[in-house]
């Protein structure tokens, strides 16, 4: 039967940490004498903010599905953020884990900069601007200092964290401006994501998203089509459906749960539109992930397998 995801206090596998406002970590992630991958199962942090500096090695990430890293890499954790990863033993790097309450001290002053780092961000484009080691050794400074008994420490740590994030919310800014220059529809591609998550399924019509967007419904679906090859309404089931298979596998409750917490109007029409997705019902679904602990392959032709679930993104 399936468990409900894994929730630490603290760092992973510390459940006993007692967070405070000004909670902070910064650890070394070094390479390990073995032959075998190893990692960090699937589990969450509900008020820890958390960086990934990976140097070298192989690397993937999951979250809504497993992302194959491409080192040297920076990954963004927000807190309450399900997430795992599987690292090579040669996999190198530094991780800062700071209380999401800290995170919103020292950056009160510019709420833009605090938004744009509450998703989730894999950053491997760097610039002459901002590079990676530029990143690391602000990190570094910040290790130093956490373990320090300098005077001015706290004062020191907070500029320290300051300009991190600066760079930070700047490479942001650089990499959106370039990837939406050439192609205005990836900017409205993502304000239709950012839609979806805010509108419980089936709640507004797609002439309501293009609406909100002021555009229209024809454009609104060329620009999915263009993107991701699927209509807007496909593109808003396979986000149900990812966060169904979210609820069926990381969490222990029922189907009915599972369909409250989703929004529909009634366990029953939860189930007719899983089935229609996917080829199964959400019980089946679950029993049989569970049961072979393997791939999950659907009954309905044509359809991908559990870990290739429909992607919003």
């Amino acid at each position: 039967m399936p468990t409900d995801i894994a929730r630490f206090n603290g760092i992973y596998g510390d459940s006993k940490a007692q967070i405070s406002h000004d909670y902070l970590q910064s650890q070394l992630i070094v390479p390990r004498q073995r032959l075998t991958n190893w990692g960090l199962k699937p589990h969450l942090h509900e008020n820890l903010f958390q960086l990934f500096f990976l140097e070298a090695g192989q690397a993937s990430f999951e979250a809504a599905e497993p992302i194959d890293l491409k080192t040297p890499c920076l990954v963004i954790i927000p807190a309450n953020t399900v997430h795992g990863f599987t690292f090579s033993p040669q996999v190198k790097g530094r991780t800062l884990t700071l209380a999401e309450a800290l995170l919103d001290t020292i950056l009160q002053a510019t709420p833009g900069v605090l938004v744009e780092l509450n998703s989730v961000h894999i950053l491997s484009d760097f610039n002459s601007e901002v590079r990676f080691a530029d990143l690391l050794a602000l990190e570094q400074q910040i290790h130093e200092e956490i373990y320090s008994e300098l005077p001015g420490k706290q004062l020191a740590l907070n500029g320290y964290f300051k300009l991190l994030f600066v760079k930070i919310f700047r490479l942001l800014q650089h990499n959106r401006r370039k990837e939406e220059s050439p192609n205005r529809a990836l900017h409205y591609f993502r304000e239709f994501q950012k839609a979806i998550e805010r509108t419980a399924p089936f709640e507004k019509k797609i002439s309501q998203f293009a609406q909100e967007l002021r555009i229209t419904q024809v454009h609104l679906n060329r620009i999915c089509q263009a993107v991701k090859g699927k209509t807007a309404q496909q593109i808003v089931q396979a986000h149900t459906i990812r966060k169904a298979h979210n609820y069926l596998l990381y969490t222990s409750l029922s189907v009915a749960e599972i369909a409250y917490e989703l929004q529909f109007v009634d366990p029953g029409y939860f189930t007719r539109f899983f089935r229609k997705q996917t080829g199964l019902s959400p019980g089946a679904y679950r029993a049989k992930a569970y049961r072979n602990d393997a791939p999950l392959k659907s009954s309905k032709p044509g359809l991908p397998d559990w870990k290739s679930l429909p992607q919003t993104s």
